[in-house]
């Protein structure tokens, strides 16, 4: 019996041992086929920016900020000292960051990350129309679309500049069949609203947004960084993701004091389309701005979990200056113009709640 009963055990214990070796095994088959990906595009980003770049130096980067293959080059970390490198916000860095001070970690369900939520609650700082097409009828869509001719089609929730198209006006049967395609869509439909003559002198194709970066605590907003991005062609998205560059803006003064970068590391000294010069370029109406986002970031601190925020503004021809939208877990690329890093300022203010 006691025989046995051992070999009941081993027979317990044995499958148990079995299934951890199999898991370790495929875990280190994974790790090494990540690796092998990871080589292979470190080898072809060297190749496609003539970069002489060594796999060393790229796993003392990544053992220093945790940053991705695309974050080293993207970042030009390849010619930055570790010090330089030390004061860059990566994705690994900024989702630590989040989860640190509490920040909401979740999907598109809840504001900020929710557009058509956002729009609900903030709408004194849009400056513009918009409707649901879920929420409203086929005659009250097409009524919208025929006010303003031509329309932002936006999904509710997404981000990168993903899924935003234009539609126009074509008549009362056109726009039927259009709503009967967005209704239950979870998307939003926005007026387009004429933008100021100083940023039709940069690119008259887009809405040339700025990209405000802030902290806020109990006590004040902190404004980290500016970052305005343009379409480098006749797109009506600007967003970085879309194909746009950006600039490095001067929060203090609104001018732009980069040359322009977009994600495939190609600089630009004069706007593709108009030729305009891009560092000197003033922005209009900027302590307005810097007003705006302030307040908006004071309401915002009233929501739960969200402190660290990326908003978008527009300046519109009428004077005002409308928040497109707001971002929680922004993207980390607005820093790359600026030749520096938020990481250190964003640590040393997370401590104050």
């Amino acid at each position: 019996m006691e025989s046995a009963g051992n070999g009941g055990l081993l027979v317990g214990v044995i499958p148990g041992k079995v299934r951890q070796t199999v898991h370790n095994l495929a875990q280190k088959y994974r790790q090494t086929e990540r690796r092998k990906a990871e080589k292979q595009e470190f080898e072809a980003s060297c190749k496609r920016l003539s970069v002489n770049a060594s796999w060393d130096d790229y796993l003392a980067a990544r053992e220093q900020t945790l940053c991705s293959v695309r974050e080293y080059f993207l970042f030009s970390f390849y010619e930055k000292t570790p010090e330089e490198r030390d004061t860059y916000l990566t994705e690994l860095r900024r989702n630590r960051f989040i989860h640190e001070i509490g920040d909401d970690e979740s999907g598109y369900g809840s504001v900020p990350g929710n557009k058509i939520l956002f729009n609900l609650l903030f709408g004194e700082f849009l400056c513009r129309e918009w409707l649901n097409p879920t929420a409203c009828t086929a005659q009250e869509f097409a009524a919208f679309v025929k006010k303003h001719g031509t329309v932002m089609v936006k999904p509710a929730c997404d981000g990168c500049g993903r899924g935003i198209r234009l539609y126009s006006y074509a008549g009362d049967e056109d726009a039927f069949a259009q709503h009967g395609e967005l209704a239950g869509a979870a998307v939003l439909v926005e007026e387009m609203p004429a933008q100021h003559e100083q940023l039709n002198r940069l690119n008259p194709h887009c809405l040339n947004t700025v990209r405000v970066t802030t902290y806020t605590d109990r006590d004040d907003v902190h404004v980290i960084l500016s970052t305005i991005r343009t379409a480098k062609d006749d797109s009506v998205v600007d967003n970085f993701h879309a194909g746009g560059f950006c600039m490095a803006v001067n929060s203090k003064t609104g001018v732009i004091f980069s040359d322009g970068v977009d994600g495939q590391e190609r600089v630009y000294v004069t706007h593709p389309v108009t030729g305009v010069t891009l560092r000197g370029f003033a922005l209009p109406n900027w302590e307005k701005a810097l007003d705006v986002v302030r307040r908006a970031s004071r309401i915002m601190y009233e929501l739960p979990k969200c402190r660290f925020l990326g908003w978008d503004i527009a300046f519109l021809a009428n004077g005002e200056v409308a928040v497109l939208e707001c971002n929680w877990r922004q993207g980390v690329e607005t820093q790359i113009p600026h030749g520096r890093g938020m990481y250190h300022e964003l640590e040393a203010l997370k401590a104050k709640r």
